[in-house]
Order: structure tokens, then C-alpha cells, then sequence
């Protein structure tokens, strides 16, 4: 029950396997179910121990003013600590706090390099993020086909935000004949992850079948296998100069 909540925008990666201390799923769970406070006692004393799943999701917790005052620049160091660690989600969010400038001088070419730093090691959500800045020609050249790839290898990782923004890009500027049918089977994996628009939008095309709960991926605290496969992104094949 408690690898099915916090894994269920995974569960389509083979072979998951989990190091995460029991500590520190415990309070993931926690965080999942409301219970910040716990939530936030588990991590710290986890990320006290160096814990690197611990450190970048106590990190988010200082970023979001969860359980603590805000404070952006705790939530940087303990990203650092994890990223130092060769923690995926770590790196990820060192590039998102790059990209947009929260605690640091916004800078997108560090912010791009952590992100494929990420993706050497799987990260589901950095995929997605590059897979942004490759839609919208931010800090790369625009490339909407490589943006179809990386939100694809997100989406087979089981992230529903890459399945969802994957199906809303091929049905809105279909290319090939079979874009529209593909479009609407990413949608439709999106919806069934839980991801919020996604059900929305298949309401609103006509399906009335069940769906579950929705689940907020983007929101919610992530124990991320490791043993994702590397992700690959054209920006990451050579050092960014």
C-alpha cells in the first residue's frame, strides 16, 4: 500500500528497486497523507544521518515553507548535499532552482546542466523539464521533436505530467497520420495515473468511464527507484560551453 501511493506514477518501470531507509518512506507517506509535521521530523533527523533522499525532499519542504519557515537557501544546501550524493532528484532540483532564480542568480545554462546531470541517472521530472525548454526553445533550440522524446522517456518512467504534456502537443500539432491516435493514449495513461487535467480533458472528449482519484505528481514526495535507466537528451551528449 504505501510503495503503491508514493510509486504511483511508476509503476510501469521494471525491476523497481528502493534504498530508501524505512525512516525515510515513512515520512514520505506522511507528507503524502497530509501529516506535515511528521513529515518534516522524519526527514530532518534522516537528512541528519545524510540520507539523500532525504535532503532534497526536506529541501523541498524549506523551499515551500512546509513545516518551517521559507528559507530557499536551506533548501539549496540540502539539494547540494543530495546532488553531491549522485541523487537524481537531487540534481533535478538544483536545475529547477537554477532555471527559475529562487535562492540563486537565475542562470539556465547551470540550470541545463544539472537537469542532464538528472537524466544521467533517470530523473523522470528532469526529463520533463528539459523536454519544457526544448517545446518552448528556452535555452536550446526549439525542437519539438526532441521534445516528443524526452517527454516519452518521462512518460515510460511513469511520470503522468510527461504523459499528459506528451499528449497534448501531439493532438494540438499533429504530424503524422497516427499523431491524434497517440495523443489521445497519452492522454488517456495520464488520466488513468491520476494526473487532474489530463482527466479533464478526456471528460470533455467524450469518456465516461472510471477513473481514479486525482493525484497531484508534481506536488506530491517521491522515493525514486534506482535503478532508472539513463535518459538522453541532445544537449547532454557534450559539456555545455
Amino acid at each position: 500500500m504505501l510503495r503503491a501511493l508514493l510509486c504511483l506514477w511508476l509503476l510501469t518501470t521494471p525491476a523497481a528497486a528502493f534504498d530508501a531507509t524505512p525512516e525515510v518512506v515513512a515520512a514520505a507517506e506522511a507528507y503524502n497523507h497530509g501529516d506535515i509535521a511528521r513529515a518534516f521530523r522524519g526527514l530532518s533527523a534522516e537528512a541528519a544521518q545524510g540520507n539523500s533522499d532525504a535532503e532534497v525532499n526536506l529541501g523541498y519542504m524549506y523551499a515551500r515553507g512546509q513545516g518551517v519557515a521559507r528559507d530557499q537557501l536551506e533548501a539549496l544546501r540540502l539539494y547540494r548535499l543530495s546532488a553531491a550524493q549522485g541523487n537524481g532528484e537531487g540534481m533535478n532540483a538544483l536545475g529547477y532552482k537554477y532555471q527559475y532564480g529562487t535562492g540563486v542568480t537565475p542562470d539556465l545554462r547551470t540550470a541545463i546542466d544539472w537537469y542532464c546531470r538528472a537524466i544521467a541517472q533517470g530523473n523522470p521530472r528532469a526529463l520533463n523539464n528539459l523536454a519544457i525548454l526544448y517545446d518552448r526553445g528556452i535555452g536550446v533550440p526549439r525542437d519539438l521533436a526532441t521534445a516528443h522524446d524526452l517527454w516519452r522517456q518521462s512518460a515510460e518512467r511513469g511520470h503522468p505530467n510527461s504523459a499528459y504534456n506528451l499528449g497534448v502537443s501531439l493532438l494540438a500539432a499533429p504530424g503524422a497520420p497516427d499523431d491524434r491516435n497517440q495523443g489521445l493514449l497519452w492522454l488517456q495513461r495520464a488520466a488513468m495515473a491520476g494526473q487532474a487535467e489530463a482527466q479533464r480533458q478526456l471528460r470533455a472528449l467524450g469518456y465516461a468511464g472510471p477513473l481514479p482519484p486525482p493525484f497531484d505528481s508534481a506536488a506530491a514526495m517521491v522515493i525514486l527507484p534506482s535503478n532508472l535507466e539513463p535518459g538522453r537528451a541532445p544537449v547532454c551528449a557534450a559539456p555545455i560551453s
